[in-house]
């Protein structure tokens, strides 16, 4: 490479997309949910340690990045770090051509949502959900709106990266908003969790509440002052 020329940075980015691995090593299969991933490697989160004699050794890979189109990926790689919850492994060189195209278009992609927060918008009400929708499109963010929690996981499952926010509506019952709420802790823990409800001020024991009262006047502004001092 020239001396004056700067290093393609993008491309020994690391990134963080879903996807499902499988680690065959000495005879035995591992399974694991993808981490991160760059050119040079990935980390593999698992739901417990891998052996400590696996550290070092060549491994087989498959790896899936989740989505209806998704192909398996078989590779080879070494692992280099193993944690309480998961390894961190080293792609053989060179690193295959079709996974260099995935994970380009991917970081193409994860650059492209960094530079606008995301929102999931769960709400069964259509003009509460329009409402608080083009309050958050106000205040600058991109939203995707679903009427129903079935819909809500199958768009969250197909989505490649994680939203920034999800946004629950209340409902009558409340017990499925509260099921939704769980749902999206255990499954989606990076993303903020934000209720929407009828009350003015937020309700003991949530973090992030967004009341839909008066939604059309001031609600671009709490959402700003919701998304830049966030409780969780």
């Amino acid at each position: 490479m020239n001396p004056t020329q700067e290093p393609d940075r993008r491309r020994h980015a690391r990134i963080e997309p879903k996807g499902t691995v499988t680690v065959q090593a000495l005879g035995t299969t591992y399974g694991g949910r993808l981490a991160n991933i760059g050119v040079e490697g990935m980390y593999v989160a698992t739901d417990s340690p891998l052996p400590e004699g696996l550290l070092g050794h060549v491994v087989q890979l498959e790896l899936r990045f989740d989505g209806p189109l998704a192909a398996w990926q078989r590779l080879t790689g070494r692992i280099s770090r193993i944690t309480h919850d998961g390894a961190a492994i080293v792609f053989a060189a060179p690193t295959a051509p079709a996974l260099l195209l995935v994970i380009d278009g991917l970081t193409t992609a994860s650059h492209a949502s960094a530079r606008v927060i995301s929102v999931v918008l769960i709400d069964a009400d259509p003009p509460r959900r329009a409402s608080i929708a083009a309050g958050f499109r106000a205040a600058g963010c991109q939203v995707l709106e679903v009427a129903t929690q079935l819909e809500a996981i199958v768009r969250l499952g197909e989505a490649h990266f994680e939203p920034d926010i999800i946004a629950v509506a209340t409902t009558q019952p409340v017990t499925a908003s509260d099921q939704m709420r769980a749902f999206i802790e255990h499954y989606h823990p990076s993303s903020m969790l934000v209720t929407i409800g009828p009350e003015l001020l937020d309700p003991a024991g949530l973090a992030n509440w967004l009341s839909e009262a008066t939604a059309t006047a001031d609600l671009p502004a709490r959402i700003r002052e919701l998304l830049f001092t966030p409780r969780r």
